[in-house]
């Protein structure tokens, strides 16, 4: 049975399956090649599509050099003190130097309550808080001091804050805190959280101590008062106000005299410009009445006009000019008083705040006097009162008091409520972190070193593209070995592509126009004195005259290299000329039309576009993939249907075969039987 076989399936005695494979073998070589084409075809494809995207890159960076948004418009800001000071700027920002004090850096509510035990529990209740005009309420269902500082943290979400503090083995204590500054953003407490505030020694109550003065009833000081230098002044629309004139002087009374410990005093007002005093003109003199005539015969004489000669016109002396802000006074028991700081000269209503802890034991009222002639002083409103105090309850272990920010730009004072201002300078934000002791000095400059990273993107974006066209465009093992950066698998790559496009006319072209855009001069405000890259440190043979080495092969192969020193030197004293070398507007209409990244950009425009150079390349390769792939399709069903019809018919050869090897054994079977009778 060992010789047992099904025509055309599997193994055959006779070997068909190899016979059959040696002529499919032939059939296929058509197909084979076909199949080669489409791999280089599409091979093609992907180095086209490779260069396209370094090309891309490298327009991309191009364009990034002297578009709208370009580095050379962007701006930093340097804090001389940043443990006091940071800040941004944007690209509105002007170049300048400004000196920014910090006083104050705004401040938020926080508040620590008493010791308490460990096992403390908070009742059921509903606790009302409030920070500024915002309010929250927590229906609290009762549980330990840590379950309701995470349930009221998770209610106050960007407002307010609870937290614990453990403080010994046996002790805790709750922390409450808003989440907004400034003094407008009081944290408050209402419901059940008043008394579980009061309960655990967070705050206190205190009696009202806050007064205000009232400017419609001003009253003597030092000399009688005088209504036309310190009169009330009713506006339409508008609560009175005193207007305090040069010369006038005038006093408000609080209604009480209180403890200045921990009082502020908050004075709103305004100083408005005076007229120029006019220089008196001259006296006209006598008037003088008609003269006389007389009529004879028809004719009439007049008399001569009367005469009245004036003595010479002295003008009096304009009076003195006097710049006098120091026009208000804080008064104290009897006759005692103390100068507020220095009005700010401003015709809008000001307001200033004054710790008065500092100046008098006792207030009582205020004052003012004016010697100033060029300024009438507004009195609108002023008040002391407590800062620390808030809807009759004051905080007995304050972490921090709500305040805003303290700031005097260039000598000016101005207060914010938060520490991060973007209205002070601008096109800059400032973030106060601290206090300082002396002004911080803040420098608005442009950023130098996002130009240099986005020069060096550019000439590495370059020099891959000219390294890609070298590989493609030659088949010289040198032109990889030279090339330092390199992994493994770029390595790799570029054996398999060397010379792959050798003698095309595309990459040549492109070569050139490439290194003529960076060799060029352009046209700059500096003129012929900084026209080239080179003067920018940026050269596509780094050899420098007088440098010797002989001739290097690697150096000539259209690289760009940087000399980083003549970079740094050339952004930091020609900034402006570096930045038209690569993108300058010549004829004024606010488009750019020079440089050199302007130049690479029209260079590579063509070629990326869409309907492009390489477009129409992967164009003519994307149908010629189609073309192979039907005809590989074909051939794939020209040599099923051959394969299959070889097998058929050597099947029915094998059987035939076979028929007649079994007739040859009957007949021999036969005849050995016949014999043996």
């Amino acid at each position: 049975m060992s010789d047992f076989s099904i025509p055309g399936v599997g193994s055959s005695k006779y070997q068909t399956d190899k016979l059959i494979e040696g002529l499919m073998k032939l059939e296929r070589v058509p197909r084979d090649k076909a199949a080669e084409r489409l791999k280089e075809y599409e091979t093609q494809k992907t180095v086209w599509l490779d260069v396209g995207r370094r090309l891309t890159s490298l327009r991309e960076d191009a364009r990034n050099l002297f578009s709208y948004k370009n580095p050379f418009t962007a701006r930093t800001a340097k804090s001389s003190d940043e443990s006091v000071l940071t800040a941004t700027a944007t690209r509105e920002a002007l170049e300048q130097t400004r000196n920014i004090l910090v006083k104050r850096p705004a401040a938020a509510d926080r508040f620590l309550s008493a010791d308490l035990a460990k096992d403390y529990k908070v009742p059921t209740g509903t606790y009302g808080f409030s920070v500024g005009e915002q309010s929250i309420e927590l229906r609290f269902a009762g549980g330990s001091l840590a379950d309701f500082a995470e349930a009221l943290s998770r209610k106050g979400r960007d407002l307010i804050k609870a937290s614990v503090v453990t403080v010994t083995p046996k002790t805790q204590s709750l922390v409450i805190e808003s989440l907004k500054t400034g003094r407008a953003n009081r944290l408050g407490f209402s419901l059940d959280a008043e008394k579980l505030a009061l309960e655990t020694g967070m705050v206190e109550k205190v009696g009202s101590r806050e007064a205000s003065v009232d400017p419609a009833k001003p009253r003597a000081w030092e000399k009688p008062l005088d209504s036309r230098l310190a009169a009330v002044v009713t506006r339409e629309g508008a609560t009175p106000l005193l207007a305090v004139q040069t010369g006038g002087e005038a006093r408000l009374d609080f209604g009480t005299s209180l403890k200045s410990a921990g009082l502020v005093l908050e004075l709103r007002y305004r100083l408005v410009p005076l007229p120029e005093v006019e220089t008196p003109a001259p006296p006209p003199g006598p008037s003088l009445g008609p003269v006389g005539k007389a009529a004879f015969e028809g004719i009439e004489v007049l008399g001569a006009p009367s005469d009245a000669p004036l003595p010479p016109w002295n003008a009096p002396a304009p009076p003195p000019r006097v710049e006098d802000r120091d026009m208000a006074y804080i008064l104290g028991p009897g006759t005692a008083a103390r100068a507020l700081p220095t009005l700010e000269d401003s015709s809008e209503e000001t307001t200033l705040r004054v710790e008065l802890a500092a100046l008098l034991p006792e207030v009582s009222g205020l004052a003012f006097r004016s010697r100033d002639t060029t300024r009438r002083l507004e009195v609108i409103a002023a008040r002391v009162y407590d800062p620390a105090a808030t809807g009759g309850l004051k905080p007995k272990r304050p972490v921090s008091t709500a305040e805003d920010a303290l700031v005097a730009v260039d000598g000016i004072e101005v207060s914010r409520e938060r520490n991060d201002i973007d209205d002070l300078v601008p096109g800059v934000t400032l973030s106060l972190k601290s206090s300082g002791e002396k002004p911080v000095r803040l420098e608005i400059g442009p950023d130098r070193k996002a130009v240099k990273e986005a020069i060096i993107a550019l000439v590495g974006n370059y020099n891959r593209l000219m390294a890609d066209i070298n590989i493609l465009s030659r088949k010289d093992e040198k032109l990889i070995q030279e090339i330092a950066y390199f992994t493994d698998e770029e390595r790799k790559t570029a054996r398999e592509r060397l010379g792959m496009f050798q003698g095309d006319s595309t990459l040549s072209l492109l070569r050139t126009s490439l290194q003529r855009a960076v060799m060029d001069p352009y046209e700059t405000s500096a003129g012929g004195d900084f026209a080239l890259l080179a003067q920018l440190g940026i050269a596509t043979d780094a050899r420098r005259p007088g440098s010797g080495g002989g001739f290097d092969a690697g150096k000539m192969r259209g690289y760009l290299e940087i000399e980083e020193d003549l970079l740094d030197k050339a952004l930091n004293e020609r900034f402006q000329a570096a930045k038209e070398l690569f993108g300058y507007d010549t004829d004024g209409d606010l488009i750019i039309d020079s440089g050199a990244a302007f130049k690479l950009d029209a260079l590579l425009k063509p070629y990326v576009e869409t309907g492009g150079i390489l477009s129409l390349k992967t164009g003519t390769l994307d149908r010629q993939i189609s073309s192979e792939k039907r005809t590989i399709a074909t051939l794939d069903e020209q040599l099923a249907r051959k394969e299959a019809e070889l097998k058929r018919k050597y099947g029915m050869m094998e059987g035939a075969l076979n028929s007649m090897q079994s007739s040859s054994t009957a007949i021999d079977n036969f005849n050995s039987q016949q014999n043996a009778k």
